[in-house]
Order: C-alpha cells, then sequence, then structure tokens
C-alpha cells in the first residue's frame, strides 16, 4: 500500500464517539461554570454580612447601650427641717449671788452686780428654758418658790457647737457655745450685739441666766 492509500485510510474514517464526549464534556464545563459562580456569589454575601455586623459593633458600644444614668444627688435637707439637739424641757441648778456677782464681773464690771440683784427674784432661783424644736423658739422663766417669772423669749438657731439667741423683743443676738453630755446642757458666753438692759450689759445677763449653772433635761 502506498503512503498515498495510507493516509486516505487514517483520515477517511470518522470516530463517532467524539460527538457524544463533545457533548457530555459542554454540560461539564456549564454546570462548573454555574458552581462557581454560585460560590463567588456567596463568598461576597458572607463577607458583606460580615462587613455589616463589624460596622453595628463598631457603631453600638454594649457599654454605652446598657449604661444606667446615674441617680440624682439627694436633695438636701433644709436646716430648718433638721432636729434641734437644745429642743426640750431644761431646769438649771440653783443660781445663788455669788454666780450674780462672777457674771457682772466677766462682762467687765463687777459694780453691776448691784444693779442687777434690785431686778432679780430673791435669791437662790432656777432658770427654765422650753426649747421648741420644731419653731426654733425658745422661752426662758426665772424659778423661785412656787412660781415661774417669765424673763425672755428668743429665736433659737443652731450651727455646729454654737447656738445664735436672737430675742423677740429686742434687737441684736447672742451666740453661745452649747455642749450636751447625757441629759446635762452647759452654755458658753461666746459674744453678743445686744443692747445694755435694766442698768446692766448685755453680756452680764446672758453669763448670768444661760453659764452659771448647768441645765438637766427634764422627762
Amino acid at each position: 500500500m502506498s503512503v498515498d492509500d495510507r493516509l486516505r485510510e487514517a483520515f477517511g474514517e470518522t470516530d463517532l464517539t467524539w460527538d457524544d464526549r463533545t457533548a457530555t464534556a459542554l454540560r461539564e464545563v456549564a454546570a462548573r461554570e454555574r458552581r462557581e459562580r454560585v460560590t463567588r456569589r456567596t463568598a461576597i454575601t458572607v463577607a458583606a454580612a460580615a462587613a455589616t455586623v463589624a460596622v453595628a459593633l463598631v457603631v453600638t458600644n454594649p457599654r454605652d447601650r446598657d449604661q444606667v444614668p446615674a441617680p440624682e444627688p439627694p436633695t438636701p435637707t433644709p436646716t430648718s427641717e433638721v432636729a434641734n439637739p437644745l429642743a426640750g424641757h431644761w431646769v438649771s441648778e440653783p443660781v445663788t449671788r455669788a454666780d450674780v456677782r462672777r457674771a457682772a464681773r466677766l462682762a467687765g464690771d463687777a459694780s453691776d452686780a448691784a444693779t442687777m440683784l434690785e431686778g432679780l427674784p430673791a435669791l437662790p432661783f432656777r432658770v427654765t428654758l422650753f426649747v421648741d424644736g420644731s419653731r426654733n423658739e425658745m422661752v426662758t422663766r426665772l424659778r423661785h418658790g412656787g412660781q415661774e417669772d417669765l424673763t425672755d423669749q428668743e429665736n433659737v438657731e443652731v450651727d455646729g457647737d454654737r447656738v445664735l439667741l436672737t430675742p423677740q423683743l429686742a434687737d441684736g443676738g447672742t451666740v453661745h457655745r452649747w455642749s450636751i453630755e447625757g441629759d446635762t446642757l452647759r452654755l458658753t458666753f461666746v459674744s453678743t450685739t445686744e443692747a445694755p438692759s435694766e442698768g446692766a450689759p448685755a453680756e452680764a445677763w446672758q453669763r448670768l441666766l444661760y453659764d452659771a449653772a448647768p441645765f438637766t433635761r427634764q422627762g
């Protein structure tokens, strides 16, 4: 057989199985392309969702979301509503003639004692205090024998260990330090702006009525 015959024999016949494999291969390529498109679309969707979550986490801080507003500070209690530590009924130890002389001397002039004795009841006497804690008022009386004489009516203002007594029927005021131990009240004169009365300085009267003897709570 010549070379020409052999070439004609080799290319003259067609292998029909190629047609079947071609169609199958085309379907496989198309299917693979669809799978790759779905895979790419899914990856993009997941990435976008992750980015959205990340942004949400940045914008919404859990500490800000769960933060509870601080409570309002308590409203200060007005001074007028605070219990007055001096409230109650107090009676002094007996006040004597020696106490009158001492009060006059400490106020600056011992000779004022004679004038003060003229305006006082028989000695000894006791001083009684009635302090109204709700109204911050005090009534002062002198007790001698079986009777009591009204001596003064004061407004009472406590500030720390000091108390300001302001007469309701006169000008000025007097400051005393105060202390309470058990049922015993002691007052100590500090200063006054009250005017003299009944021939003696206000300081002498204040020292006599409130400082001369300790007071005992009643009831």
